[in-house]
């Protein structure tokens, strides 16, 4: 086995002390969602290797595009990986390929925006299949992601918010709690959020968290000092983003 160092550890000093309030959901007078009042079909995939689902994103999408389905939600964690973002910075990443291979993990550019994050066991990620309403309101989109993610942590006794100028979420301004990163093509949506539940941190000494330099990295379990359990966060995390994309939750969202 190798051994990484924990860089779970804030910095001294918050990045930024601009926390942002929360916005209201989708409501009937200015839905964001095209199926607003309808159905948001969530599954449990399991553990899964990267691409395969990249793969399964991108069919159910044009799927979305040709109206042959309803919008979905896919719930799963992912084997060990980094994935970076359109027009992301390679050099984020700090194994070196020797490394990756000692690791077992790969590197994948994927069409999301964003830099570089990873996936692993113990973290929740979730792929919503959406189709936006015209004209696409993309932040709006992702502060509602935000917002799922921070209804969720407050769920289980984390107080988590954004912050400005930095994506994601994060605990204290100062430690990341989740990542998100979206990718919308024709009205529909695809990529997401990750949602560290019991990660082993140790993964993110291996880059620059989303391009960040100074970056800390925690975890539900890390704040709560105890793991709540994946199966319990998914259940949580699935109403919270369909309520706020205004949809009625339908289907299994946890194993």
């Amino acid at each position: 086995m190798v051994r990484m160092r924990d860089i779970s550890r804030a910095p001294a000093q918050p990045m930024h002390d601009n926390l942002r309030r929360r916005p209201s959901p989708a409501a009937d007078d200015r839905p964001l969602l095209l199926g607003h009042g309808g159905e948001l079909t969530v599954e449990w995939l399991g553990r899964l290797t990267y691409r395969p689902t990249w793969d399964l994103q991108n069919e159910l999408a044009d799927r979305r595009r040709r109206r042959e389905i309803g919008d979905r939600l896919l719930m799963l964690e992912h084997d060990p990986v980094y994935t970076i973002g359109r027009g992301g910075n390679e050099g984020n990443l700090l194994a070196t390929p020797q490394r990756l291979a000692a690791l077992g993990v790969e590197l994948v550019r994927i069409d999301r925006g964003g830099d570089i994050t990873f996936h692993g066991p113990g973290q929740l990620v979730a792929y919503p299949i959406v189709e936006l309403r015209d004209p696409l309101d993309l932040r709006r989109y992702v502060r509602t992601l935000e917002e799922a993610i921070i209804g969720t942590a407050a769920a289980f006794g984390v107080e988590a918010a954004r912050v400005e100028g930095l994506p994601g979420v994060w605990v204290d301004g100062v430690r990341k709690l989740a990542a998100v990163g979206v990718r919308v093509k024709r009205g529909v949506t695809t990529h997401g959020l990750a949602l560290n539940v019991s990660t082993d941190l140790a993964w993110f000494d291996e880059m620059i968290p989303c391009g960040i330099p100074g970056c800390a990295v925690t975890s539900l379990e890390r704040e709560l000092g105890q793991d709540v359990g994946l199966r319990t966060v998914s259940g949580r995390l699935a109403t919270e983003l369909a309520n706020g994309f205004g949809l009625r939750l339908v289907g299994q969202p946890s194993a």
